[in-house]
């Protein structure tokens, strides 16, 4: 499982992961990414991240949530403050073996921001 978070830092800091964790467990929906933004002094959200899943699983499908995130590399005045998008893959009922998707994320700098950041998040894997 991996995370991808975003935080500010002076005017912007970024801390991205390339790809998602090799291995996921088969009938087990798992995070897979973890996105988030945030103000490190205030703990402040940046805006609701767009997506749009450019490449589907082919033996399973991902649902997306916006929750608190639970990345490990938030600081400690911000846990359980910051809200994140959860990208979750769920395999096909029975299915082991490889499979992969590709999720664009586009994300505010900043409150109202006309150009936000974008980036692809590519994860492949194989269910066991």
């Amino acid at each position: 499982m991996k995370f991808l978070v975003l935080g500010f830092l002076a005017l912007l800091g970024l801390s991205l992961p390339a790809n998602a964790e090799n291995t996921v467990q088969a009938n087990r929906s798992t995070v897979v990414y973890d996105v988030a933004v945030w103000h490190p002094h205030t703990c402040a959200t940046f805006g609701k991240m767009r997506h749009k899943i450019s490449a589907q699983p082919q033996h399973g499908r991902l649902d997306i949530r916006f929750e608190m995130s639970r990345a490990k590399n938030i600081p400690s005045s911000c846990e359980g403050k910051v809200r994140g998008m959860q990208v979750i893959y769920t395999p096909d009922r029975g299915y082991r073996g490889p499979d992969s998707f590709v999720v664009s994320v586009t994300t505010p700098r900043y409150e109202g921001d006309g150009s936000p950041i974008g980036r692809s998040l590519k994860a492949k894997f194989t269910v066991k």
